[in-house]
């Protein structure tokens, strides 16, 4: 047997399998899958030609390809694929592991299609011993990212893919499905798209016409084709959004029958649901997002990132790190759920430079809780930085392995006590007719009790100069300033009487930002230990971020602007949002998230509070919020935590 750099032994795989199998814990295997025959009605043309042997995809068997191919499209005329085969596959492909750093390095000293094996740019090799090796292990699927941007001639509609490497890399998928792993295949690292996507557009759909021409000689229940890898800056939502539906009509305008892939937007971010318009009466999708949160832990010590994040960040599965996955995830589900599509966690993991035991926790967990809700999963990677293997000790890393298919650590499940409900300090409800108008109920409260002439807390709106924000009726509030104008953005359609309401058009190319706050108590600090959980009643359309002005993240992190927040998506009708306390989290690629500060330790100093734009809008935007806003109350705290005597 020919022994990769990587020495994967079938024999070491199985022993070791062996040996994860008797692990033991509290923490569910949920990785476990029961096995399931291939779906009825489907061609499996994929892996053998018409006297049954394995088709390779060398030149030298193009003809039991082309016979292939056409003994498949024949058949799939009589077969109907039913609308559940991406539940049923998703069902089946359970945990998986990313083939990183491999055909998704720039590789442009490539020239021949080789089938013994393949070389990166990267210097990670892959031969058919590691398929068998993944599928003994218990993996049940790969994802094989793709760089095609290297590899084709042409330009506009006219690019065509070198065949050498289109060759190369359905060798992968063959090595895969002969063994058994359902296969993801995607356009990764095309930068061109992501600076310049109207004029690289017609490039890229022709290589997905290119991409589904070789996909259709396999059965719908091996191969699934997935939309381009992270897509970000100038390939804004709107056209990400045209972008899927074009990517989709060109694949299945080929292959009808193939199973699609769709990602989120801004670096297939969880919390960009909002901002995706699938096309309309098309089936068979799954929903694909990618999880590192928070940078600061999972990419600690890594030198390939702008931002810089110092070694020593632990995840020991606490109660607030808990809650951030789950919130996450069943988030992502829910709108999945109404779309009627299953989920794909498509990338997930942590760098080399982080403590063991963390990375087993955070791996055991992270994965633990897709599979729990339904998703099928995907490690990153195989082996580099991130991965389950050592290139260097030529050693799979135990800690991972078992997390993934075995996890033996006993995690206790975090949960909240019920609210009392009559604890609780109202912020406002802008029924209340206070002077002047824009304070608010809290504040109004406190400053009758000092017997105060200034108002301490006060409702403000600002926006970045290139975006604006309207009232109710369709006039202007405020275009790239700050307002305190509050009366004109009270409205009487509130969820209980009168309410806030704002729409804010956002626009710009550098992280553009819009939203409303209020001082708690003019300049003073405010102890927010207390706080339970944070309430209100909203609805609208997009994308919010409520978040904590705090002494502590003003003086700490100047160059790098970080909060505590909380992002939430609104939706049509009113709906009662509860935000415990340990829900509040650093902003995402922060000098507060570096630091590995949390809300826990940091509450005892809080100013304002503000609704903003959520991150998920990404820097370049041109995108319309609408945001109503009542009853917001602070649960578990009462009067004297704002310095309010009884009976005062």
């Amino acid at each position: 047997m020919h022994i990769s750099k990587k020495v994967f032994s079938v024999a070491v795989v199985s022993a070791f399998a062996a040996v994860m199998s008797a692990c033991s814990g509290d923490v569910v295997d949920s990785t476990s899958v029961e096995e399931v025959e291939p779906v009825a009605g489907i061609v499996d043309s994929t892996a053998t030609d018409s006297t049954g042997d394995v088709v390779s995809s060398s030149e030298d068997k193009a003809s039991s390809d082309s016979k292939a191919a056409s003994s498949s499209s024949k058949a799939r005329d009589k077969a109907t694929v039913k609308d559940d085969l991406a539940k049923k596959l998703v069902e089946r492909m359970g945990t998986g592991i990313n083939l990183g750093n491999i055909f998704e390095a720039p590789n442009e000293n490539f020239s021949k299609f080789d089938e013994n094996k393949f070389k990166s740019n990267w210097s990670e090799t892959l031969t058919p011993d590691e398929f068998k090796a993944l599928a003994d292990s218990g993996f049940t699927n790969v994802r094989i990212p793709v760089s095609w941007e290297e590899h084709v001639t042409g330009e506009g509609e006219a690019c065509v893919v070198d065949p050498e490497w289109m060759n190369q890399v359905f060798w992968a998928v063959d090595n895969a499905v002969k063994n058994g792993l359902i296969v993801v295949v995607n356009a990764h690292h095309w930068d061109k798209m992501y600076s310049s996507p109207e004029t690289e557009t017609p490039c890229l759909l022709s290589v997905y016409r290119q991409i589904a021409e070789r996909a259709k000689t396999y059965s719908a229940d091996s191969l699934i084709v997935e939309t381009l890898n992270e897509p970000r800056d100038k390939l804004t939502s709107p056209l990400w959004n045209k972008l899927v539906a074009s990517i989709i009509s060109e694949v299945r305008a080929v292959d009808p029958n193939r199973v699609m892939m769709v990602g989120t937007w801004s670096y297939n971010a969880s919390n960009t649901t909002g901002l995706m318009e699938l096309p309309a009466g098309e089936k068979n999708l799954i929903a694909t997002f990618h999880y590192y949160e928070p940078m600061s832990f999972t990419h600690q010590g890594n030198d390939f990132t702008s931002e810089k994040y110092p070694t020593g960040v632990e995840w020991r599965a606490t109660a607030n790190q808990q809650r951030v996955v789950r919130n996450a995830f069943t988030k992502f589900k829910d709108w999945a759920d109404k779309h009627d599509m299953p989920v794909y966690l498509g990338e997930y993991g942590t760098y080399e430079a982080v403590d063991t035991l963390s990375r087993e926790y955070y791996t055991t967990f992270v994965n633990g809780v897709a599979r729990s809700l339904g998703f099928a999963t995907a490690y990153w990677e195989l082996s580099s930085s991130f991965g389950v293997y050592d290139e260097n000790t030529k050693k799979w890393k135990s800690y991972l392995m078992r997390a993934l298919l075995h996890p033996s650590l006993d995690i206790d499940v975090a949960t909240h006590t019920s609210l009392d409900s009559m604890k609780y300090v109202l912020l406002d409800d802008f029924d209340s007719k206070n002077d002047p108008v824009n304070l608010t109920s809290l504040s109004a409260k406190i400053s009758k009790a000092r017997g105060d002439s200034v108002a301490p807390g006060t409702w403000y709106a600002y926006c970045i100069n290139t975006s604006q924000m309207f009232i109710d009726g369709g006039d202007t509030l405020i275009t790239g300033s700050k307002n305190t104008n509050f009366d004109r953005m009270i409205t009487k359609n509130g969820h209980d009487g009168k309410g806030l309401y704002v729409k804010i058009h956002l626009e710009g190319e550098t992280y553009p930002w819009a939203g409303i706050g209020t001082t708690i108590d003019g300049e003073n600090r405010i102890n927010f230990k207390n706080l339970k959980a944070l309430s209100f009643w909203a609805k609208g359309k997009g994308e919010i971020k409520v978040a904590w002005s705090t002494d502590f993240a003003d003086t700490c992190c100047v160059e790098n602007w970080g909060v505590f927040s909380y992002e939430f998506d609104l939706t049509p009708e009113w709906k009662q949002y509860t935000i415990w306390w340990d829900d509040w989290t650093a902003s995402a690629w922060s000098e507060l998230a570096a630091l590995g500060a949390e809300w826990v330790d940091h509450n005892d100093d809080v100013t304002k509070l503000q609704f903003s734009n959520g991150s998920s809008y990404g820097m370049v935007v041109n995108e319309d919020i609408e945001f109503y806003l009542d009853d917001i109350r602070f649960y578990g705290m009462d009067d004297s935590d704002f310095g309010i005597k009884p009976g005062k």
